[in-house]
């Protein structure tokens, strides 16, 4: 009886795996179907959507709380605000209340001269430019807090999505691997401490492009290499016209290199004997590329004064990296991921300055390497065994290559001529640590594939090579922060256990245990990456949420052209920027002529505001002096009885009393745990 309950327990389970199998089966051009493709991104839509519709978000304007509110914000849905996410929550966030203050103009009227919004920090504005930044959409139709929803998690979306399709492309058997593998890269602790459309969408595009490839050289349907190549060119915009270069140069190189390597495999390996029917099929990507050169183009050409002051900023404008800066301390940061807990008790000494600068991928392309070098002398040696010729693995290759590229810039001193030729010179080596995101999710598409293509395993010692790199890798970085005495070891309570699952991670998929092994990374990265960003209920408006606030809504109400000063701490200078009045404090992307002319009519201070930076003051006396507390701040003295503020300022928002026969009291303002006052300059 046992025997045959047993027996039929097997048919049972064979059959099941049977029909699984069959729903799996890719097409003759090995493409997966449309249903493989299409349920997870409508997942994706259907949860960030829901929260979008709620008005939630994972933005840190709640950061504000601390200083207006008491108790616990009732706003605050799970985790904490992030003060060092001050890009996302002091800045951008900031210009986007001001936009929406101001009606969305092409030019924000809040520095003196204006600044061209659809340059500065990735603003809704009607501009038709707008039409390819999909994030900022939502702030033209929808109340704010939609819109903030729909700015933070279509970018992530896109991430999501782009990163899933590509891998079921490659591996189209693999429906669940590859969602599994998606929402890892998702949560990686680069991407939560870095968290913003301008620093999302390019792993978005370097996807989308590399969908287009393999879809391109495949695809037998006109529609799918069409729509694939559309979506790249148009994220090819989209990513451009963020003008975040440090971030979008790791994404070009990696795709330059692994997206040529995959024609040369298409070309090579027997797959297409000529090159006309090739090139012909990716005809589609090309087309879609001179596109968004036009369309760049004539961006470009309508702002060209802006684009030029921007180049001509002594920061970031000429900014310039060299190959071999890569230090002891920035190697031991580059494999820090593992103690990333550590971050979010606010502990970063030992891997990085702050937070955000400490946040690293975890270097699984590295721990591939033995595989993947397998892999590749594999293809060779099977060629030859077979009496083929020219059989080499190219994609295998161009992952390999981008890689020691990427490392000898980061490691080798001597060559910054040839790198800046590749671009690498525009990113920093925090920054670049977006291409290993983006390499670990590709190296691990691309091994999978061959290992299912042979339906072999790679070798026992292969597998045990790759998790030996990752276990030395961890060692080697306990010890530099033991010895450096940091107090990261004792605040990451999880990394032993993150560790031991990186390392059984990289064995399991060598072993082909695929879902187990991206499962095991996926663990790990949520034990360091899931809660870096909170989730929160609509935007802490300073007008609207703050006494001062209101005031100075009234105020410029009454006195439309009245110009501020705020001086002290930064929130004066968010609360002048959101209230959409006229203010000499804010981030400038570039400096605005008219301002500095009022400042620093002699240019005296040039090189010292000739930045993108923050640009807040502080009580001084006589003629206003610039300096640079960092590079990209930049703070100037106020003295209300100065030929420059008799000049230009009528109102004073401070933090602390202001002692000066040139000012009266309009009123005091506390609120929480700040007293903000507000003067009248006379």
């Amino acid at each position: 009886m046992s025997t045959s309950t047993e027996t039929a327990h097997e048919s049972a389970a064979t059959g099941w795996r049977d029909r699984v199998s069959a729903l799996v089966v890719p097409r003759v051009s090995g493409l997966p179907r449309v249903w493989v493709v299409v349920w997870f991104p409508v997942f994706v839509v259907v949860v960030l959507g829901v929260l979008t519709v709620l008005g939630i978000s994972g933005s840190s304007t709640g950061n504000y709380w601390g200083f207006f509110g008491q108790g616990a914000d009732p706003n605050l849905l799970a985790g904490s605000p992030r003060p060092i996410r001050s890009d996302e929550w002091l800045v951008q966030s900031s210009w986007i209340v001001s936009q929406v203050q101001q009606g969305f103009p092409v030019v924000n009227h809040t520095l003196p001269g204006g600044m061209d919004a659809t340059i500065q920090n990735d603003l809704p504005s009607w501009d038709w430019s707008t039409l390819f930044r999909p994030h900022v959409w939502g702030f033209l139709v929808l109340p704010l807090a939609q819109g903030m929803a729909v700015r933070w998690w279509l970018p992530f979306a896109g991430l999501l999505i782009g990163a899933y399709v590509f891998l079921v492309s490659v591996m189209p058997r693999r429906p669940v691997t590859s969602a599994v593998l998606a929402v890892a890269l998702g949560f990686s602790p680069l991407i939560g401490w870095w968290f913003l459309p301008t620093t999302i969408w390019p792993y978005a595009w370097a996807f989308a492009v590399l969908v287009a490839v393999v879809w391109g050289i495949r695809s037998s349907s006109r529609v799918a290499r069409w729509v694939s190549a559309g979506v790249a060119g148009y994220l090819t915009v989209t990513l451009a016209m963020s003008i975040y270069v440090p971030y979008a140069v790791p994404a070009v190189v990696v795709v330059v290199f692994v997206g040529v390597g995959m024609v040369l495999q298409a070309r090579f390996s027997g797959e297409w004997s000529r090159w006309w029917p090739l090139l012909r099929r990716i005809t589609p990507l090309v087309l879609s590329a001179v596109g968004a050169v036009v369309v760049l183009g004539v961006w470009l050409a309508t702002r060209f004064d802006t684009i030029e002051a921007v180049l001509g900023t002594v920061y970031p404008g000429r900014r310039i990296e060299f190959a071999g800066a890569l230090d002891y301390d920035g190697i031991v940061s580059a494999f820090g991921a593992p103690f990333a807990g550590a971050l979010q008790n606010g502990v970063s000494d030992g891997l990085g300055p702050n937070q955000s600068e400490a946040a690293a991928p975890f270097m699984t392309i590295v721990f591939l390497v033995p595989l993947l070098v397998w892999l590749l002398v594999r293809s060779v040696r099977t060629a030859r065994a077979a009496g083929a010729v020219r059989r080499l693995d190219w994609t295998v290759l161009s992952v390999l290559v981008v890689l020691t590229v990427l490392w000898l810039f980061l490691l080798v001193p001597g060559w910054t001529p040839i790198a800046n030729l590749f671009g690498l010179t525009r990113s920093t080596d925090g920054r670049l640590r977006l291409a290993f995101d983006l390499l670990a999710v590709i190296g691990i598409g691309v091994s999978v594939s061959r290992l299912d293509r042979d339906r072999v395993r790679a070798r026992w010692w292969v597998a045990l090579a790759g998790g030996l790199v990752a276990g030395a890798s961890v060692v080697c970085a306990w010890y530099a922060l033991r010895h450096g005495l940091s107090p990261v070891i004792a605040s990451a309570t999880n990394w032993k256990v993150v560790s031991v699952l990186v390392v059984v991670a990289v064995v399991l998929i060598a072993f082909r245990l695929v879902l187990p092994g991206v499962a095991a990374l996926l663990v790990g990265t949520l034990l360091v990456g899931l809660g870096v960003n909170p989730l929160y209920r609509g935007v802490f408006e300073l007008p609207v949420d703050t006494k001062a606030g209101r005031v100075i809504e009234a105020i410029e109400a009454k006195h439309p052209d009245a110009q501020w000063v705020g001086v002290g701490t930064t929130v004066q200078t968010s609360m002048l920027v959101e209230s959409g009045v006229h203010a000499f404090n804010g981030v400038q992307t570039y400096p605005p002529e008219e301002m500095w002319d009022e400042i620093d009519p002699t240019g005296r201070y040039e090189n010292a505001w000739n930045r993108l930076a923050n640009v807040n003051w502080t009580f001084g006396s006589g003629a206003p002096k610039v300096t640079n507390p960092v590079r990209d701040q930049v703070l100037v003295t106020f003295d209300a009885c100065s030929r420059f503020a008799q000049r230009n300022v009528q109102y004073v928002l401070s933090d602390t009393p202001m002692d000066s026969t040139c000012a009266t009291q309009v009123g005091d303002y506390r609120q929480g745990g700040l007293d903000l006052h507000i003067y009248r300059v006379r």
